[in-house]
């Protein structure tokens, strides 16, 4: 939900929650609306301690550990909440109104343990207000992530398509398809066979999760028509260190890993060769490239790794997955993490 709705929504909720149903209710009655009643230094006092507390329990409690576990974090974020709201209406109206407007709230004689159990009721009632509240707030923001995540899946094809199916590629692919076919190379009824495989896969894969077996296919497809553009061997080792078949991943994540290696890349030298290496541990999938950078490049990758940045953002949330990249000595390395789907 954007700030604006939210705003919005707590306008209104807090509107009808301070004064609406009353007016409403004066008004059905024929009864004058009691308007200095409602602005004095006890009313105004609620209003703030109630929107306060509301406003803390969804940004400052259940946003920040709702999602989180271990559960205790978020038992010790309610209990501080609710531990801050009584003493913070005590301070206010049981110390400061007495000091200077001269009465408080309650009585004097009330004793500090009833003070306590009883604002524990109406410090709880505010904080279930600010769960409710973040609820809808988070039922919102995921509908909202959905539609954008369905739209940039989209779009993340349609662009995966132009950058590796273009007229550049496929003229490359194409010409070197030619060259093997004037020789009558075996080879090339397969490289064709890689190369409709590769196309099929960027233009008919909808689902959300595909095998990794697939995604490699594609991969070792990709290096392959690669290969085509290169008299000496790709130097290459991929290493899967799990059941490809029943491990499943979003489309084409990996695909920009290898193509940023491909276009930036040094994969002649058998000393410094691309490494793909894929393992499972403690329910997470980890992922780790490496490659000798060709030439000077940018740290952080190209295109391809910033879109895949954007795209993971919204397809887990931020404490379930880890991708980070960093260069060494020549050397460019992408780790990335996530849950573990089967």
């Amino acid at each position: 939900m954007s700030k604006k709705a939210l705003v919005g929504v707590y306008v209104f909720f807090f509107f009808m929650y301070f004064w609406g149903f009353n007016l409403m209710g004066n008004a059905n009655a024929g009864l004058p609306i009691p308007w200095k009643r409602m602005f004095e230094p006890l009313d105004l006092t609620f209003y703030f301690y109630t929107v306060l507390t509301v406003a803390l329990a969804h940004f400052m409690v259940f946003r920040p550990y709702f999602h989180r576990r271990p559960g205790w974090k978020l038992l010790l974020a309610i209990i501080s909440l609710l531990v801050f709201f009584i003493f913070f209406r005590y301070l206010v109206e049981e110390i400061l109104f007495p000091l200077f407007l001269g009465y408080g709230n309650y009585n004097a004689n009330t004793s500090f343990r009833y003070y306590v159990i009883d604002n524990v009721y109406y410090g709880l009632i505010r904080i279930f207000i600010g769960f409710v509240l973040f609820l809808f707030d988070e039922m919102f923001r995921n509908l909202q992530q959905q539609a954008t995540l369905k739209a940039l899946n989209r779009k993340a094809e349609l662009n995966f398509l132009q950058a590796q199916m273009n007229p550049h590629f496929l003229f490359n692919s194409l010409n070197n398809l030619y060259a093997l076919a004037l020789d009558k190379h075996p080879a090339t009824a397969d490289a064709i066979l890689k190369l409709g495989d590769m196309m099929r896969y960027v233009t008919y894969q909808r689902e959300e999760l595909t095998g990794l077996d697939q995604e490699l296919s594609y991969i070792n497809n990709l290096l392959a028509i690669e290969q085509l553009r290169h008299d000496e061997p790709l130097q290459t080792v991929i290493s899967v260190s799990l059941d490809a078949a029943a491990t499943m991943i979003p489309p084409l994540l990996l695909v920009p890993l290898v193509e940023n290696a491909l276009k930036h890349g040094d994969l002649s030298d058998p000393e410094y060769p691309f490494r793909l290496e894929i393992t499972k541990e403690n329910g997470l999938l980890r992922i780790s490239l490496l490659n000798k950078i060709s030439g000077s490049v940018a740290e952080k990758g190209g295109l391809g790794l910033t879109n895949l940045r954007r795209r993971l953002s919204l397809l887990f949330q931020p404490h379930q997955y880890l991708f980070s990249t960093s260069t060494t000595n020549g050397l460019f390395r992408v780790d990335l993490n996530l849950p573990a789907s089967s």
